[in-house]
């Protein structure tokens, strides 16, 4: 069993927590190094091997604090898009209490997730080696994910996505003002697509533009998701910005002028 430490700050299911490299851990291996490439770890060990995460099943990773968390298990996801994602079933405990599940079940009742390279500060994300987030695939992180929206690769066009990763994480969580305050609700069908070849819009007559978006938030807003979370003329007044791009005067050709790099249909 490998077990070594993270310098951590581990939040609840779903919550994204952001973790710095690992450091040996008592009683440790010997010294080791855990990184992340894509969406599965790698431990690189002082005895030249390199150990991925279907390597390390069974691995425990002390957070400190007494918090441990567990990888049971790893397998490639069917429904990814544009390159391979491994999903891993997470568990986790608090001192010699006993083991819980970390990610709770999604739509299609899977208990998975899976790290990704870079990090939040505040409601932006930043792309940094030195740091990774876990994500269950309830989560706006993974769908984005799992959608195509690779943060550490480029689309077909050469686009760097990073920047598209994170209007996407924006736009499920109907992040309008890029404050970090999500207006959506759990089941709400969004039809999501760009013009850098990740995503291609749905023929659907049942779904209307909805808004325009960067990492920033939107660009501008033709109509909310949720009305009843939040309607256009409190969102006029929760984020000045948006007072002039809002309702009519927002469609998919002003936003893509204001600078939209991942566009959304909602109805």
């Amino acid at each position: 069993m490998f077990r070594f430490a993270l310098v951590a700050l581990f939040g609840v299911a779903g919550a994204a927590p952001t973790m710095t490299a690992a450091q040996p851990a008592a009683p440790a291996e010997p010294a080791q190094r855990l990184a992340v490439d894509g969406t599965q770890f790698v431990l690189y060990r002082s005895d030249g091997r390199v150990l991925r995460s279907a390597d390390l099943i069974g691995a425990e990773l002390d957070l400190g604090g007494g918090e441990q968390l567990r990888i049971d298990a790893v397998r490639p996801d069917p429904d990814s898009r544009g390159g391979e994602v491994l999903l891993h079933r997470f568990s986790r405990r608090s001192g010699d209490g006993p083991w819980i599940e970390v990610c709770e079940a999604d739509r299609e009742g899977r208990h998975e997730g899976f790290p990704v390279p870079g990090r939040f500060v505040g409601a932006r994300y930043e792309r940094d080696a030195a740091h990774f987030a876990l994500t269950c695939t309830g989560g706006a992180q993974a769908k984005c994910v799992r959608w195509g929206y690779r943060p550490w690769a480029q689309a077909s066009d050469g686009r760097d996505l990073a920047d598209l990763y994170a209007a996407c994480v924006r736009m499920v969580r109907a992040d309008y003002c890029g404050d970090g305050t999500a207006t959506t609700r759990d089941g709400m069908a969004i039809d999501v697509y760009d013009r850098h070849g990740v995503q291609q819009p749905a023929d659907d007559a049942s779904f209307r533009f909805e808004a325009g978006w960067t990492r920033d938030g939107a660009v501008c807003v033709n109509h909310v998701r949720v009305p009843e979370n939040l309607e256009l003329d409190a969102l006029a007044a929760r984020c000045p910005r948006l007072k002039s791009a809002l309702g009519t005067r927002c469609d998919e050709a002003a936003a893509v002028a204001a600078g939209a790099v991942v566009l959304n249909r909602s109805r």
